[in-house]
This record gives structure tokens, sequence and C-alpha cells, in this order.
């Protein structure tokens, strides 16, 4: 398979309705394991810990798309 030939120009609202759908598409994602770990409880050597500290990371993570998601907003408003 020849890399070269898949490679293909997009248009910049290409590229930011792209952005928009993975950014979308990842914090609807994200939102749901946080309402899953949330539902969880310690089992054997997954201790509460565990749990709370995933919910920690996946919060964090959901911050840090839900920036990506409004910065987009913000360059499509330029754009």
């Amino acid at each position: 398979m020849n890399l070269k030939n898949l490679q293909m120009k997009m248009t910049n609202e290409e590229i930011q309705d792209a952005i928009h759908t993975k950014a979308y598409s990842k914090i609807t994602f994200i939102e749901m394991q946080i309402k899953s770990l949330q539902k969880e409880l310690p089992v054997g050597a997954y201790t509460q810990e565990m749990i709370d500290n995933q919910i920690k990371f996946n919060k964090r993570d959901l911050q840090v798309w839900n920036q990506i998601m409004e910065l987009n907003g913000k360059i499509e408003s330029i754009i």
C-alpha cells in the first residue's frame, strides 16, 4: 500500500469538522466511562481508591477534550 496515495489535502472547514467530530466522540466516550466507573464496586484487588483515581483521571481528560472543542469553535469563528 502506498501511503502517499492516501494523503489528501483537506480544507480548513474539513479539518475543523474532523476536529469537532473526534472531540465530540471522545467527550461522549469519557462521559460514559465516568458514569460506568461511578457505579463500579471494588472487587478483589480492585479497590475503591483505584476506581476513584480512574474517575479523577477521566475527569481531567474530559476537561482537556472540552477545551479542545472550545478552541476549535473559536478557530471556526475566525476562519
